[in-house]
C-alpha cells in the first residue's frame, strides 16, 4: 500500500507544475497596429501578413497578442512615450532607436516607383525624378528622397493615404510613387478597377530593400526579456511548416482580398 501511496505522490508531483501553469492567464500584450496591407489591416485576415507572424512567433513563446489600431505618427509617439508596449512592423532608424528596441526581421521588402504606364522614364536614381513630383503617403518617411526634397530638386505631396495618392497619379496631378512593391500591388488590386491598374505600373529598379520588425518601448518593463522571447518565438516560427504555409498564402494573396470599394 506504501508503494501505492508513494507512486501516486510522484504522479501528483508531475502533473501539479503543468495544472498551476494552466491555470494562470497567458500574458497578453497590446501592440499599436496601422493600416498598410498586405501587411497590416483590421479588415484583413489575422491583420494582415506581418501581424500574423508577429502573432504566431508571440505565440510560441506563450504571450498572447492584442492589436490596437491608430494612425502610424500616432502609434509612434505612443511607443516613444510608453503609453504602449510596442507597434508593428517598422524599419529601424538612429532615431526610433533613442527610444524603441528592435526585434529581428518580421518581414522584408522592396521599394520601387509606381508610375503611369503612358509616360516613359527614366527610374533607377534619385536625379532621374529631378524637377518632379512625388506622393508621400501622411505619417511615412521620405527615405532616400529627402535630401532631393530638401533641396527643391523633388516636391513632394502628402497624401492622405497610398489608395489617395494612386488616385492623383492617375489624375496626372503627381509624377510618381515611391512605393513598397508588394503593398502598391495590392493597394491597386483592392482599390482599383482592371483598366485603373493597367494605367499604373511598378518600375522594375530596386531603390531600396528594407526590413521590417517589432518596435518595443524602451519604457516597457522588461522589454529586453520580452523581445528575447519574440525573436526565440519568430525563428522557431521561420523554422517550422507553419511559417511556409502562411508564405505561400502571402504570396497566393491569401492577406490581399481582391475587393473594389
Amino acid at each position: 500500500m506504501s508503494g501505492t501511496l508513494c507512486r501516486i505522490w510522484q504522479i501528483l508531483a508531475c502533473a501539479l507544475p503543468q495544472l498551476v501553469w494552466a491555470a494562470e492567464p497567458a500574458q497578453t500584450i497590446a501592440l499599436a497596429n496601422g493600416e498598410w496591407a498586405p501587411y497590416l489591416s483590421a479588415s484583413l485576415p489575422d491583420k494582415g501578413y506581418a501581424s500574423h507572424i508577429v502573432s504566431e512567433a508571440f505565440h510560441r513563446a506563450g504571450i498572447q497578442t492584442r492589436y490596437d489600431f491608430y494612425p502610424w505618427a500616432r502609434a509612434e509617439a505612443m511607443v516613444k512615450s510608453g503609453e504602449i508596449a510596442g507597434s508593428v512592423v517598422w524599419s529601424i532608424t538612429p532615431e526610433r532607436q533613442q527610444f524603441a528596441l528592435f526585434s529581428d526581421p518580421v518581414v522584408s521588402d522592396e521599394e520601387v516607383v509606381f508610375h503611369l504606364a503612358s509616360r516613359k522614364m527614366a527610374a533607377e536614381k534619385v536625379d532621374d525624378f529631378d524637377g518632379l513630383t512625388m506622393a508621400t503617403p501622411n505619417g511615412s518617411r521620405l527615405g532616400i528622397w529627402q535630401e532631393a526634397i530638401a533641396a527643391g530638386r523633388i516636391r513632394s505631396y502628402v497624401t492622405k493615404d497610398i489608395q489617395s495618392g494612386m488616385r492623383q497619379l492617375l489624375l496626372g496631378r503627381l509624377d510618381f510613387f515611391p512605393l513598397i512593391r508588394s503593398v502598391g500591388l495590392s493597394e491597386l488590386r483592392r482599390h482599383f478597377t482592371p483598366r485603373e491598374q493597367a494605367a499604373i505600373v511598378a518600375a522594375p529598379h530596386v531603390f531600396v530593400r528594407t526590413d521590417y520588425r517589432l518596435m518595443l518601448s524602451r519604457k516597457q518593463p522588461g522589454a529586453e526579456q520580452l523581445l528575447q522571447r519574440f525573436n526565440q518565438g519568430l525563428a522557431a516560427l521561420r523554422a517550422s511548416g507553419e511559417y511556409r504555409r502562411m508564405e505561400r498564402g502571402f504570396l497566393a494573396g491569401r492577406y490581399d482580398p481582391l475587393q473594389l470599394p
